[in-house]
């Protein structure tokens, strides 16, 4: 375990951020004090913890795998353990997408970090580290640029202009994956190297013509990987340490003269680096090659300050998320101003049964308030069950700022917001928040949906919303349903529909109450 500063108490104190980054080659903890509009790091902690090398052939995480990370993440929960939930977020990338037997690991690794773990998409793996390396950069330095990351189990490649990425893919080849296939038991060889680099080349070659049509007028590397292959060169040329064409032959002759991964030591890499080293030397020569690099700087930064600036964002109402969701209702013609009178019903009632029924998650009122706004995206595609249309949209698409999770339950809810709600409706869609709660959250984006029905402005609509275990009770002003009998007759086909799913729904004709519970 390595530590770069000294441990610093952040007992009570609210200004402190901190992202765990979960890699497929090591661990790492970033805890970070916001200072003047700035984040300045006062702890890392890094770990190996190789758990991109811990899948079987296949692809489920070995027992050993497991009781690494385990560990790992225990040292890294007591090291969070005074700090706001809120000001914590903790990814898993490549071999978290990857590992089959993921949704029975990752349980155990939330209790072992005390906090949950959002397993994110490649692309936004991708997002993520464009932005942390941006933040870096002063504005007169953010200009075209290519960013690349190699990880233990993908690489990144971004292309972008300024604090805007164009083009972001995250490729199937990492330093622990390409070297746990081409070096084994950490022989090196010329050819094995010449099959890595072919292979790399392969995986490079799908998006290599894009990015050069793009075009940059720098590159920028950021990762373990890229940053011991600068220091190397930077010892061998006693240069500044920019991977340059030439050094990086350079380097690649003088590691050939090694015959085992052992010996690389001899060359300045870290011990716990040379194991992954060739895979990763592999990476860099091919996107050299296919991307006509000519010099490559070297970036101190990577995905887990990206991940800080992120969460930074949420916590000044800055949210990646709300962008994504903006563009996409443009993207897909969503009638906004219908979609902004379910948003604000739907929010309304759950606002008035938080208490009772999300009480312990408190981020599902974000999620609910997208799943308004989205909820008519399918419309594009067909009428004819555009609710199923919506569904596969906005589980599939690449949405910046999203995690897994969080897209499949958006896609849920959007799902079942009309016609047959099922008991079992949930039990296919595997995410972080309990069956339960989407189900409670989907009666609700229901029951607003069905309000609206009309498109319409309507006056005098006032919902006066009770929830108590599987029972809502909807209030509404003396005569109010009388004088909209179709929403009435509404309401009695929903109530069967709700019965089917186990919950019970009453309406009565009540003056307004100003208390919520």
């Amino acid at each position: 375990m390595n530590s770069d500063s000294d441990r610093v108490n952040t007992t009570d104190n609210t200004e402190f951020i901190a992202a765990v980054d979960l890699g497929s080659n090591s661990f790492h903890l970033v805890i970070a004090r916001l200072e003047n509009g700035r984040l300045v790091v006062i702890d890392r902690i890094r770990e190996i913890v190789r758990l991109g090398g811990g899948l079987d052939s296949n692809s489920n995480l070995t027992p050993q795998a497991q009781k690494r990370a385990l560990e790992c993440l225990r040292r890294f929960g007591e090291r969070l353990r005074d700090l706001p939930s809120t000001n914590i977020r903790a990814v898993g990338t490549n071999t978290f997408r990857k590992a089959k037997n993921i949704s029975h690991f990752l349980p155990e690794a939330e209790r072992s970090l005390g906090h949950n773990i959002e397993v994110i998409t490649g692309r936004e793996e991708a997002r993520l580290i464009y932005e942390s390396v941006c933040y870096g950069l002063s504005a007169d330095n953010a200009v075209n640029q290519l960013v690349v990351d190699i990880g233990g189990g993908s690489t990144e490649v971004i292309a972008g202009s300024g604090y805007a990425p164009h083009l972001v893919e995250s490729l199937y080849i990492g330093c622990v994956s390409l070297s746990k296939r081409f070096f084994p038991n950490g022989r090196i060889r010329k050819t094995r190297l010449a099959l890595a680099e072919q292979a790399a080349q392969l995986e490079i070659r799908a998006i290599h013509k894009k990015y050069r049509d793009h075009g940059w007028d720098k590159v920028l590397g950021c990762s373990g990987t890229i940053r011991a292959i600068g220091e190397a060169i930077h010892q061998l040329n006693q240069g500044t340490g920019v991977i340059s064409r030439p050094a990086l032959n350079e380097l690649r002759e003088q590691i050939l003269l090694r015959n085992h991964t052992s010996e690389l030591i001899d060359l300045g890499f870290d011990e716990t680096r040379c194991e992954v080293l060739p895979g990763g030397l592999a990476i860099v020569c091919a996107l050299f090659e296919m991307l006509d690099i000519e010099e490559m700087e070297v970036s101190a930064l990577a995905l887990r300050e990206g991940v800080m600036y992120d969460l930074l964002g949420r916590l000044r109402n800055d949210d990646a998320r709300e962008r994504t969701v903006t563009s996409l209702i443009e993207l897909w013609s969503v009638d906004l101003p219908h979609a902004n009178r379910v948003q604000t019903t739907v929010l309304d009632m759950y606002d008035q049964v938080s208490q009772r029924w999300f009480k312990e998650y408190p981020q599902t009122r974000s999620l609910l308030g997208w799943a308004a706004k989205l909820h008519e995206i399918g419309l594009s595609v067909a009428h004819a069950k555009y609710h199923q249309h919506g569904a596969y949209l906005v589980e599939f698409s690449d949405m910046a700022g999203f995690s897994r999770s969080e897209q499949t339950a958006l896609g849920a809810l959007v799902r079942w917001h009309r016609r047959k709600f099922p008991k079992d409706a949930f039990d296919a869609h595997h995410t972080q928040l309990p069956t339960k709660v989407l189900r409670r959250l989907c009666v609700l984006l229901r029951l607003a949906v069905l309000l609206h029905r009309p498109r319409t402005q309507r006056p005098g609509l006032s919902v006066n919303c009770r929830a108590k275990k599987n029972r809502i009770t909807l209030g509404f002003p003396p005569d109010w349903l009388n004088q909209h009998p179709l929403t009435q007759a509404d309401l009695v086909q929903e109530k069967l529909y709700l019965q089917q799913a186990g919950f019970e729904l009453l309406v009565s004709m009540e003056p307004q109450q100003t208390g919520r519970r």
